[in-house]
């Protein structure tokens, strides 16, 4: 990753300033830091600049610190690079500090670090800090930037996200997020995913859980669940039809309402959050992504007695929460959706999740053949179907690649009826 961030900014030449005073910045500092002076704006750097901080820059000079401009980077394809390993690659040589500043510099850098771990020795929380000192991954580069930004903002935030680390992992009983900040910060915003410490507490917890660090709203919310901690628990939510819960042993009399009148239910995570168990009708759940499919079905059948479920679209984490249930329970997973790059690569992620239990619901070659559609798939979206790892999915990829057309759940309403109906 560092070979190919140094390589976008060499390929503008709006950068070159910028990276030439980082590195001067850096070679005086010995880290990471201090304020970028531009006079006399280029049309290029200009550009840059406009892309980078979302603001028109029609003065002749600017300033900037150089933590805002990694930080930039945070929303792209490079988050998370180590921005010292950028710079070498840059400029194809190991970057070298004045001597004496460079080891006051590590001196001090280390014995920080080594005070906080301490406080929190051989708690999850000291183990990761060692972790990510010691590999250089992980948040090693937020460190560094924060340390370098404020050392004394980074020790309170730490310590606060290696509490909230060490009592996440050990807690029973789900909580709220808000709450959960409240009790450790004492500010309810504490750990939001936009704030440093929702950031640092998302890549302690992808380290203790060993995942990598969740790259969009859904995963950091699964991660955060994992956890123990609830996070948007009204939006996130799954359409489901003749699911039985359970709270312990009892039937959970508002589930069981819609399952007897085989009405659709809408499921958020605090529902979920309240059932211990589920079943579902003959030990199987028919599962659509499309939700015009999933209504059409559960209509035609009427008061036929189905479990099924409407992902709608990419799988929510309401929606994998309750399939987690399902397959616990004992039941089978039948998913189906459209003959799509998108489509299948939902379908590969289920596969992966949940194995055996999954039933990949005519994903075939053959069924894709039928019901083939007239609409074509752009080049870029195809390249997408070489990330498919899925056995059972990969010829099926093949013919969507080779015919390059789409093909539609709505299509194949009928066929789905009657292997629900089979029984």
């Amino acid at each position: 990753m560092p070979d190919e961030f140094a390589a976008y900014l060499k390929d503008s030449p709006g950068y070159r300033r910028i990276i030439k005073q980082i590195r001067e910045k850096y070679e005086s500092l010995g880290h990471l830091g201090g304020t970028i002076y531009l006079d006399k704006i280029s049309d290029d750097e200009r550009a840059v600049l406009r892309s980078l901080f979302k603001k028109n820059y029609l003065q002749k000079s600017a300033s900037f610190s150089v933590e805002k401009f990694i930080k930039a980077f945070e929303s792209t394809r490079y988050r998370g690079s180590d921005f010292e390993a950028v710079l070498s690659c840059y400029y194809g040589e190991k970057l070298s500090w004045k001597k004496d500043v460079r080891s006051q510099y590590q001196d001090q850098k280390g014995q920080y670090f080594e005070d906080i771990i301490k406080l929190f020795k051989e708690t999850p929380a000291g183990l990761w800090l060692e972790a990510v000192l010691v590999n250089k991954n992980n948040a090693y580069s937020l460190l560094n930037l924060k340390y370098n930004e404020d050392p004394e903002y980074l020790r309170s935030l730490l310590t606060q996200v290696c509490q909230g680390l060490n009592q996440s992992v050990t807690e029973t009983e789900k909580v709220r997020l808000a709450l959960f900040a409240s009790q450790v910060t004492k500010d309810p915003h504490a750990f939001d995913m936009n704030r440093d410490g929702g950031r640092l507490l998302l890549y302690a917890l992808a380290s203790y859980y060993k995942l990598s660090y969740p790259q969009n709203a859904e995963a950091q919310m699964e991660l955060l669940y994992q956890a123990g901690l609830i996070y948007d628990e009204v939006s996130n939510y799954t359409i489901c039809r003749g699911i039985q819960a359970y709270a312990g042993d009892k039937i959970h009399s508002g589930w069981a309402g819609f399952a007897n009148c085989s009405e659709p239910l809408h499921v958020s995570l605090w529902n979920i959050g309240m059932i211990d168990r589920v079943t579902c009708v003959n030990k199987r759940v028919f599962v659509f992504e499309n939700p015009t499919v999933f209504s059409e079905v559960a209509g035609l059948l009427e008061n036929q007695p189905a479990a099924l479920i409407c992902s709608a679209g990419n799988v929510k984490v309401a929606s994998l929460l309750l399939l987690d249930k399902i397959a616990q329970s004992g039941s089978d997973i039948y998913y189906s959706g459209d003959f799509d790059p998108e489509g299948l690569a939902i379908a590969d992620k289920l596969k992966k999740r949940y194995g055996e239990k999954l039933i990949l619901w005519h994903f075939t070659p053959e069924s894709y053949q039928k019901i083939q559609s007239k609409k074509m798939i752009s080049a870029a979206r195809l390249k997408k179907l070489e990330k498919i790892e899925a056995p059972e999915l990969i010829r099926l990829a093949q013919a969507i690649k080779k015919s390059g057309y789409s093909g539609y759940q709505e299509m194949m309403v009928d066929i789905y009826l009657q292997d629900i109906l089979r029984g």
